[in-house]
């Protein structure tokens, strides 16, 4: 579902960026007029953005794009030579800089990304004044038939090089189906049809203005993830729950979860495990029933709300989530410790071990007339109630 969610944004602006070109001279000249400085306001604020939440990737990106617009506005690539190296060599360099780890902007572990973009320049530019045989033959030459490319007046390296690139990141973005993959496919999709339609002034402005919105989209989504996503469970953090209360009236129901003998477990086998069991929980948590919304707490603590039921309806989503949970079997992959003759940690056989956890419940529903109570209220009720659930021996559901 994750590949799904995460690329439906950047195929709606692409389908709009295509119908925005097919539409650019339908505009009112008033507007279309305005639209030149509309490429630079925008790089200035992606790069802003990148440069402020330090998201090297997304910056290297908009860099292409300012490359792409810089060699098209100013006709610095004009020989059939010259563009198909640009044509060229942009998919290639967004792929080995998509492929490049995270290293900062301004770092020493950024050289290597700054090395390729730099080295691709040079390279462009001394076979541009050169011109050797060797490099004509390869980016010009027709390696099939002429009339399957009459579609494009890009050379049949041009394209296939654009095939190969984008088969690649499409592969990458299923592997790891983030936002800056997403991105990433979505700037490359506009730099092809840039180079593709040439340096008229809708090419440039629309497929251009598009690619730095998905550049500024995936900074701001990414910035939003680490304020209200748990990075740990990916589960919505404190911060989401607090403005969730706000829009908290009427019936609705709290409840505060907690793993049984938590401390316990992380010191017989370690936080990587205690880790991996809060992550198992938070899987569990996301598919609970009743229309809960599952938030991490803090620890081994997490929180669910259902709006517009009281307790009792949502005993029977909780008492179920309990259920799942304790019947899950979590296998844990120990190391011995004792030690050999050669000071080593012997592998141990996998491990099956039983995590269960308490919750307590509270509702609004029973709430006198004169005295209102708030979700933080039910929230500490909820939370009187887990360590009822402890009392009375764990892995239960207390109201």
């Amino acid at each position: 579902m994750r590949p799904v969610k995460n690329i439906i944004p950047v195929l709606l602006l692409i389908i709009f960026a295509f119908y925005g070109y097919n539409s650019f001279f339908q505009i009112p000249e008033a507007i279309l007029t305005g639209t030149v400085f509309l490429p630079v306001m925008l790089a200035i604020l992606a790069l802003g953005f990148t440069v402020h939440f330090n998201r090297s990737q997304v910056f290297f990106y908009v860099l292409l794009i300012i490359v792409a617009n810089i060699f098209h506005g100013l006709h610095l690539a004009e020989t059939n030579l010259s563009y198909g190296l640009l044509s060229g060599f942009l998919p290639l360099l967004l792929l080995g800089l998509t492929i490049l780890p995270e290293r900062g902007i301004v770092s020493v572990r950024a050289i290597p990304a700054y090395s390729v973009l730099l080295l691709a320049l040079l390279f462009s530019m001394f076979m541009t004044m050169t011109t050797p045989v060797w490099i004509l033959q390869f980016v010009l030459t027709d390696w099939l038939p002429p009339h399957y490319f009459d579609w494009t007046e890009q050379s049949q390296t041009v394209v296939m090089i654009s095939v190969f690139v984008f088969i690649y990141m499409l592969i990458l973005y299923f592997l790891k189906p983030t936002s800056q993959m997403a991105t990433g496919l979505g700037v490359l999709v506009m730099l092809i049809a840039q180079l593709h339609f040439g340096s008229k002034a809708d090419s440039l402005n629309v497929f251009s203005v598009i690619a730095l919105i998905m550049c500024i989209y995936t900074v701001v989504q990414e910035s939003w993830r680490m304020a209200y996503l748990d990075e740990l469970t990916e589960l919505p953090t404190r911060r989401a729950l607090r403005e969730k209360f706000q829009t908290l009236g009427g019936v609705y129901t709290v409840a505060m979860l907690d793993v049984d003998h938590f401390k316990k477990f992380n010191d017989t086998y370690g936080h990587d495990t205690g880790d991996a069991v809060l992550r198992m929980i938070a899987t569990k948590m996301n598919s609970v029933g009743g229309g809960g919304a599952s938030y991490r707490y803090g620890g081994e603590e997490f929180a669910i709300v259902f709006n517009g039921k009281d307790s009792g309806a949502a005993n029977k989503h909780l008492e179920a989530l309990r259920e799942k949970i304790a019947t899950t079997e979590f296998v844990v992959n120990r190391v011995s410790r004792r030690k050999n003759d050669r000071n080593i940690a012997k592998p141990v056989e996998n491990k099956s071990v039983k995590v269960t956890v308490s919750i307590g419940v509270a509702d609004s529903s029973g709430r006198r007339a004169d005295y209102i109570v708030s979700p933080w209220d039910l929230l500490k009720l909820a939370d009187k109630a887990l360590y009822r659930a402890k009392k009375k021996g764990r892995n239960c559901v207390c109201g």
